[in-house]
């Protein structure tokens, strides 16, 4: 235990809290984390890495202090003061850092399995609302600010959690569909956000590859055929789904047709994420090893995108997590990012429990993927998703997601 447990007891109502939060309001994610922060530095004073984990979990560790080093050097090479740099390391990399001090937290596995349960409800109950407003002819998002940010890999990550449990406890299949049938029906039909749907497809190439040997047995093949089908004929009813494609063809081709700076002030979604990439590429190649510093990314991206006054304010956030480390950290920046990465999936696959394990490496790839047309360190939702999935998957040395009932 790394807490007494009148404190512990208090840590996992702050933590269910921040899961309660994290769709609902910015403000409710800041005061529960604002107040978990001391509870974790004092939990690292009884807390003891389990000697197995020790080198690993000092690995990752190491590499994310490492990226947090690069982010001040990129600053300070661009010219700031150490001030300013390790200020902004705060807006920059403040969710790692998350993870290092509520990491003993987190190795108590009913905290984490609270939190885990708490957002696939807090996610289900959306997507529900959200299918019902869209039914009876309502707006498509009741929280609006949220609606598109839980509908990318925070919806289709706790999706496979759902799906890897009801792989290994088939008896629980109505308890476990249910809140799965509902997040694809939302997400289809409800949801405009492409991302979440290419997610879901590419993903379950993915679950099926890491679960092969399983899926293999005939009895849980009427499963994934029964999946198949339904996702299949939810694509053939979405309107919205036909018509958001659809739109991918006609916002290229009007990109295609279009000058440097009619890209930037006529923008369409996918449109202006080539624009940015390109613009995002020169800067890359005349700052690569450490990059133009976060501090200066602003400026110089607005500058890469023709300078046009009256936008300024659209540069800081490039759509692309992968050009937006390059940019402002370098090639030595995205390096480390992605190692951190590679130690998080190292870890993953040591886990003994199977839905731990499988989770987190769902988890990786359906990030690693989303942040291809999403910047998670600037789109804080999913940043922070991404974190929390993090400590719930990995602190606990084994997560019974769903806890076999004691004989």
């Amino acid at each position: 235990m790394t807490l007494p447990p009148l404190p512990l007891k208090l840590a996992q109502w702050l933590a269910v809290g921040v899961a309660l939060s994290l769709l609902t309001t910015v403000a409710g994610i800041n005061i529960f984390v604002l107040f978990l922060l001391p509870l974790g530095a004092w939990a690292w004073v009884n807390y003891k890495v389990d000697a197995a984990d020790k080198k690993d979990v000092s690995c990752l560790f190491g590499l994310i202090t490492a990226l947090c080093v690069v982010d001040v050097i990129s600053n300070l090479n661009a010219g700031h003061s150490l001030l300013p740099a390790v200020r902004s390391l705060l807006g920059d990399l403040r969710t790692f850092a998350f993870v290092l001090v509520l990491w003993p937290l987190f190795a108590y596995e009913k905290l984490s399995r609270q939190v885990m349960w708490t957002l696939i409800g807090v996610v289900t109950l959306i997507s529900l609302a959200d299918l019902v407003s869209v039914l009876l002819g309502g707006p498509t998002y009741i929280f609006i600010g949220s609606g598109a940010n839980m509908n990318g890999q925070i919806l289709v990550g706790l999706f496979f959690v759902l799906a890897q449990a009801l792989l290994n406890r088939p008896a629980l299949s109505w308890r476990l569909g249910m809140p799965m049938v509902i997040m694809v029906a939302g997400l289809f039909l409800a949801s405009e956000r492409r991302t979440g749907w290419v997610l879901l497809l590419a993903g379950f190439v993915v679950w099926a590859v890491l679960n092969r040997a399983r899926l293999g047995i005939n009895s849980h093949r009427k499963w994934i055929v029964g999946i198949v089908v339904a996702v299949v004929a939810l694509m053939g009813s979405s309107t919205k789904l036909h018509v958001r494609v659809a739109q991918v063809g006609s916002d290229v081709q009007l990109f295609m047709s279009q000058t440097t700076q009619e890209r930037v002030t006529k923008s369409t979604s996918v449109g202006i994420r080539m624009q940015y990439a390109l613009s995002a590429v020169d800067l890359v190649q005349q700052n690569g090893w450490l990059g133009v510093g976060s501090l200066n990314f602003r400026e110089a991206f607005w500058r890469a995108n023709g300078g046009v006054e009256g936008l300024e304010s659209q540069y800081s956030n490039p759509h692309n997590e992968y050009l937006y480390m390059l940019s402002t950290k370098g090639w030595i920046g995205l390096l480390l990012y992605l190692s951190v990465f590679a130690q998080v999936c190292r870890m993953a696959m040591k886990k003994a429990n199977e839905v731990q394990r499988i989770s987190m490496l769902m988890m990786v790839f359906l990030f690693l993927l989303s942040i291809t047309t999403n910047s998670m360190m600037t789109d804080m939702k999913e940043g922070h998703f991404a974190m929390l999935m993090m400590l719930v998957l990995l602190a606990p040395r084994e997560l019974n997601v769903v806890p076999k009932p004691s004989v």
